[in-house]
């Protein structure tokens, strides 16, 4: 692997992890306050909120960021070429998309009060998913270092300021506000430093160019779509079938899971753009780099799903206190898809990278069609213990799906 090649990665993974370890920090923070103001059922209703307004956020990419991305990767000239469609088109897809959030919610099944909250951060995240080609952008460049910081910032307002809230008012409403306010600062820094990459800024609505983009980086979309159906699936059907108390147990013991997730996700953070550059110049290089990559994130990844699982009881304990205990059994099952999650990430973006997004697709579809089925009928009989149980089935299989779709091509 070339020097270069390694200092940068090293230099960027450096950014992302100094940011990760601060956010998580802080971000979890946050939720140890909330959980023990507010409680299971204060947790759940937040957790449900923000899961929701996630998973109706299917149609603000249309896997039209990735693929921007990837192809900026390999030839930064196409960067003035692609960025006025690709602006125009994510525009068009946030308004969409906030309109769908604000229909459905009319008719969801829960209190006035929080369909406002929902609307609220629907309409943030408009901001948030046209800001996200801004950090595309940056990536594509191999620059990490100022969403390290825009993140960073987040966490810190999230913290200090969403903490001081909390603390005052006790209510989830003004807390969940105040959260928006730090959203939106932080979409306002990346799009203010993604410009530094750009000569000028322009946007074009030109439907017959979308229509293109959309034949290449559909299959991107569908990759989001199934992605988020794994992670956001569990959350809000624990929501609507067992009540906030459940959703609230499940998040505690996940919110400890997702500690160790800022370990893959620097890993593909500063590696696709790599790849996918490196699959046009040097394959060899490519194969070398795919492999330590996947040797660390077998390694720690099986470290901590011993971990997890001896010291589940004390991290609930210490982080979430005696009111959520019933999180400890959930924790150990959940600690079995530890592994497969480090690596899944690894599969995702070294299929996107190398031009087999279909294969990936597949994969990804048919575990996240398992994983909703799953849901539905261990939710129904186990509640939240049944949802860590479809989490852990359906990342492994998917684990070995990806592994034995990698060993084919290699043979």
């Amino acid at each position: 692997m070339a020097e270069s090649l390694k200092l940068r990665l090293i230099k960027n993974a450096g950014w992302l992890f100094g940011a990760e370890i601060i956010s998580k920090l802080l971000a979890y923070g946050v939720i140890v306050i909330l959980s023990r103001t507010l409680g299971p059922e204060g947790l759940g209703q937040y957790s449900f909120i923000f899961y929701y307004v996630g998973l109706l956020g299917i149609f603000s990419d249309m896997g039209v960021g990735y693929y921007f991305m990837r192809e900026v990767a390999r030839d930064k000239s196409r960067l003035r070429d692609l960025l006025p469609d690709v602006l125009g088109f994510k525009i068009v897809l946030a308004v969409i998309n906030f309109s769908i959030i604000v229909g459905i919610t009319l008719f969801l099944p829960k209190p006035e009060w929080m369909k406002v909250l929902i609307v609220l951060a629907g309409a943030e995240a408009m901001l948030t998913w046209i800001a996200g080609i801004f950090v595309n952008i940056m990536y594509a460049h191999e620059v990490t270092k100022y969403e390290a910081i825009a993140k960073t910032v987040e966490r810190f307002w999230a913290f200090f300021v969403g903490g001081v809230v909390l603390y005052t008012f006790k209510s989830l409403s003004p807390f969940i506000i105040a959260l928006l306010a730090g959203y939106t600062l932080r979409e306002l820094l990346r799009i203010k430093w993604g410009l530094r990459f750009i000569d000028e800024l322009r946007v074009r609505f030109r439907p017959e160019v979308w229509k293109n983009l959309l034949m290449k980086s559909y299959p991107f979309w569908f990759i989001g779509l199934f992605t988020l159906i794994y992670y956001r699936t569990d959350m809000v059907m624990l929501s609507l079938l067992r009540g906030d108390y459940e959703t609230g147990i499940y998040r505690a013991a996940f919110t400890l899971i997702e500690v160790s997730l800022f370990i893959p996700g620097i890993v593909v953070s500063t590696t696709m753009p790599s790849m996918a550059r490196l699959w046009k110049e040097d394959r060899k290089t490519l194969e070398t780099l795919f492999k330590k990559s996947f040797q660390m994130l077998a390694l720690i990844g099986i470290g901590g799903l011993a971990g997890y699982y001896i010291f589940a009881r004390l991290g609930i304990l210490i982080v979430f206190g005696e009111k959520f205990l019933p999180s400890v059994p959930v924790l150990r099952i959940l600690a079995f898809a530890v592994p497969f999650m480090f690596l899944n990430s690894l599969f995702g973006s070294y299929m996107n990278a190398t031009g087999r997004e279909l294969t990936f697709t597949k994969i990804t579809g048919f575990t996240a069609l398992l994983n909703v089925v799953l849901n539905y009928v261990l939710i129904l009989n186990y509640g939240a213990e049944g949802a860590a149980v479809a989490t852990v089935v359906s990342q492994g299989i998917a684990s070995v799906l990806s592994f034995e779709s990698n060993q084919s091509r290699r043979e």
